[in-house]
């Protein structure tokens, strides 16, 4: 019998990444075993988030006493390996006061900062409610720390920023334990090393570079194009899918600009597609839209599922979203990063040898990195993306064989 696998991560975010990761894993697990047990676990638990049709457990649940816990607690992916509580709790604060969850201290805590005329600190009430467990960051968790967690694995994580001299000796000694370490590009190797790492590091693309190997382009292409027709996109033409999150007015008019040059130069459909509702990307396309008279369509959906058909129907893909990027990069398809000042960007990059001109470092850069994406075609992609999906399936079942499981 194969263990029962715990897997942690950013899994209650309307984020498309944050999402899509478990779908992900799940299918590639599939794929080598049948009867594989996982049970999810984020911060404040979840349930069928956009139709992603799996509910996660608070993960503050695994040191209470009388849980069955898993074998193995496994950590993924995203820039997860970071020690900021308070600026997780921070973005996780806003998604509780849309959903109208209030974060002001109850009972005799409440009283007390009232006595005390003392303000309210939503930040450190949400690490008290959600994050009150030991460890060294939100996801960093050593094995059997405060719970009966036996073991705990990372697989596809990045490492957003160096770590504090004051905390590289308790880093070190966490991932010096862990059962096994699949990170996502070279410079979070390089971090955790700086803070002292010295077991094994695997380092292959991202998890959703397979997603092509789990979902049928062609079908998924078909999908979206009956979506895109639906919102009144005219399929008969080539399509440019666009993603950005919230923009300053200043840069929301120059990216206004540049898709209606882009639009009247080469006659291309122009679908707006938000994918980080946790950001309010929505709210900023929709303006997009309207400003366009109709020109570009607003395509928000309810379903990550329909986001993956959309962006497999797309001729080009450009966005800020890593993972709408990786998306499009697995289907073969020519896209575009946009100005991000990240470093998991360049990481991704360099791991999938794509040349420096997929991304695009400014706004006013956009009809001519466009125009180099249309002179590419989907060969020049695909031939990338094969190598890149190979290291990404040996990287995972590396992470199976370390964890005795039966392939």
């Amino acid at each position: 019998m194969n263990p029962h696998l715990g897997q942690f991560g950013t899994f209650d975010v309307e984020n498309y990444g944050d999402l899509l990761y478990p779908v992900i894993f799940q299918k590639m697990l599939n794929l080598r075993s049948k009867n594989a047990q996982v049970t999810k676990f984020s911060l404040r638990g979840s349930s069928n988030l956009q139709d992603n049709g799996y509910d996660s457990r608070a993960v503050r649940s695994l040191f209470s006493r009388g849980q069955e816990e898993p074998h193995t607690l496994v950590v993924g992916g995203g820039d997860l390996l970071r020690t900021d509580w308070l600026r997780v709790a921070s973005h996780y604060k806003s998604i509780c006061a849309e959903e109208g969850e209030s974060l002001r201290p109850r009972g005799i805590r409440r009283r007390i900062l009232r006595w005390r005329k003392l303000p309210v600190d939503e930040e450190n009430e949400f690490r008290r409610r959600y994050m009150n467990y030991p460890a060294a960051g939100p996801f960093i968790i050593a094995p059997g720390h405060g719970s009966k967690i036996p073991a705990v694995a990372y697989c596809s994580c990045g490492v957003p920023f160096r770590f504090e001299e004051v905390e590289r000796a308790q880093i070190a000694d966490i991932f010096n334990r862990a059962s096994f370490i699949y990170l996502r590009d070279k410079q979070s190797r390089d971090t955790l090393r700086a803070a002292g790492v010295t077991r094994d590091i695997l380092v292959a693309p991202d998890l959703i570079v397979a997603m092509s190997d789990l979902f049928d382009a062609a079908a998924e292409g078909e999908k979206g194009r009956k979506i895109l027709a639906e919102r009144g996109l005219d399929v008969s033409r080539k399509t440019v899918v666009f993603h950005c999150n919230v923009q300053s007015p200043e840069r929301s008019q120059i990216i206004f600009e540049q898709l209606q040059s882009f639009q009247k130069r080469t006659g291309f459909e122009i679908a707006l597609l938000p994918l980080a509702k946790c950001h309010n990307d929505g709210g900023h396309l929709r303006e997009l839209a309207t400003r366009s008279g109709g020109a570009f369509k607003h395509v928000e959906l309810n379903s990550i599922f329909e986001m993956i058909s959309v962006l497999a129907a797309a001729d080009i893909f450009f966005g800020t979203s890593m993972h709408g990027n990786i998306t499009a990069f697995s289907f073969g398809i020519p896209h575009v990063f946009g100005p991000i000042d990240v470093a998991k960007r360049d990481g991704f990059l360099e791991m999938v040898n794509l040349p420096p001109d997929v991304k695009c470092e400014s706004w006013d850069q956009m009809n001519a990195a466009l125009d180099i994406a249309i002179a590419r075609d989907n060969t020049f992609f695909q031939s990338r993306a094969i190598p890149a999906k190979q290291l990404v399936h040996g990287a995972f079942d590396a992470l199976l064989k370390t964890l005795n499981f039966k392939l």
